[in-house]
């Protein structure tokens, strides 16, 4: 995986968090490794830059697909990767950036249709990453209140950022909790982590939580909800066997790409399309994207971007506009990356790069 392989696998949750429970870090931490290399919103410092896209810098840039073409870009002061995660109606884009400071090394963003991204820190943490956007401009993710995956305290809390209001989104007694995916009523989703090691999915209405796992699971994320409540998400099996699902008036349908050991869905719009990307290994081979225009029912369509070896999709809204990561072979050379190897990315220690993701 060459430079591809070191620590872009906090940018999606359920492929550290669920793949994590059984597979070594090693492995799970070779999700695209990363290159060597102003209106304040309420309590949430919120930085806005002027600048436009520009030609990517980072080993790992973000994209968005629209009608067939592809618009690269970096966050402002993005030294190490740019991963768009969601993208609404309004063509708004959510997702982090990292720069090159060990102790906080996420950040936030929206980036709006003309291109120009806001900087997203929550209040007083060392890390935030924006999931998803919702049409009403809801925001949820997750934030780390220390410096993510150092013990004793490196654990995710899910939040929901309403115009500037904060919601904290922890179930009740669990070790720690990630917001995932939100849809136009606010009800969101995503996973947490309980005391007895077990990851589930959660679905969150007006404050009240509801587990959902998958049957016989032996660990459940869910990763996006639609406006009808149609629910995507990743299963484990007690077998290490990984695979993605939709949930659909309570019955369970499996999502297998052919020829693909690896299904991630990242995204689902309100037409039931279905968006992700597909694994050969864990070590990232064979990084592809993918589209489900018919929904469950396929077929998969592969997305490339163009002088890319390989690509992650995380987001997809009604107008089929897609959004993600690539590996960027014209990378420039940047400051050293944050020491992975340093840090504890046991699940049990609540460590672990964050979410996709994802």
């Amino acid at each position: 995986m060459g430079d591809m392989g070191e620590a872009q696998d906090w940018l999606f949750s359920p492929l550290r968090m669920i793949v994590g429970i059984h597979v070594l870090v090693a492995l799970v931490a070779l999700v695209f490794a990363l290159l060597a290399a102003n209106a304040a919103w309420a309590t949430d410092g919120v930085r806005k830059d002027p600048s436009a896209d520009s030609r990517p810098r980072t080993a790992v840039p973000g994209f968005l697909l629209d009608r067939g073409r592809y618009v690269k870009f970096d966050a402002p002061g993005a030294q190490l990767e740019t991963a768009p995660l969601g993208i609404n109606n309004r063509g708004r884009v959510v997702g982090n950036y990292i720069d090159a400071d060990a102790d906080a090394p996420y950040h936030g963003f929206m980036r709006d249709r003309r291109g120009r991204i806001t900087t997203i820190d929550i209040a007083g943490a060392k890390a935030t990453v924006a999931s998803k956007i919702n049409d009403q401009g809801q925001i949820v993710g997750r934030y780390y209140e220390s410096t993510p995956f150092r013990p004793p305290d490196g654990r995710p809390r899910g939040f929901l950022l309403d115009h500037g209001c904060l919601t904290r989104i922890d179930f009740p007694g669990a070790v720690f909790t990630q917001a995932v995916g939100i849809n136009n009523r606010g009800h969101v989703v995503g996973e947490y982590l309980d005391r007895t090691g077990v990851f589930h999915g959660f679905l969150w209405k007006r404050g009240r939580f509801t587990t959902i796992d998958f049957p016989g699971a032996a660990a459940t994320s869910l990763v996006d909800v639609n406006d009808p409540g149609q629910i995507i998400g990743i299963k484990l099996d007690a077998d290490g066997a990984v695979h993605g699902f939709l949930l659909r008036d309570g019955d369970f349908t499996i999502l297998d790409a052919p020829s693909a050991p690896y299904t991630f869905p990242r995204d689902i719009n309100n037409r039931g399309q279905i968006a992700g990307f597909t694994l050969v290994d864990l070590d990232l081979t064979g990084a592809r994207g993918f589209l489900l225009a018919r929904g469950a029912k396929g077929p998969f369509t592969p997305i490339d971007v163009p002088g890319a070896p390989r690509n992650l999709v995380f987001g997809l809204n009604d107008r089929r506009q897609l959004v993600g990561t690539y590996e960027n072979t014209d990378a420039a050379t940047g400051p050293a990356p944050v020491d992975i190897q340093a840090m504890d990315m046991s699940p049990a220690s609540g460590g672990g790069p964050p979410t996709g993701a994802d």
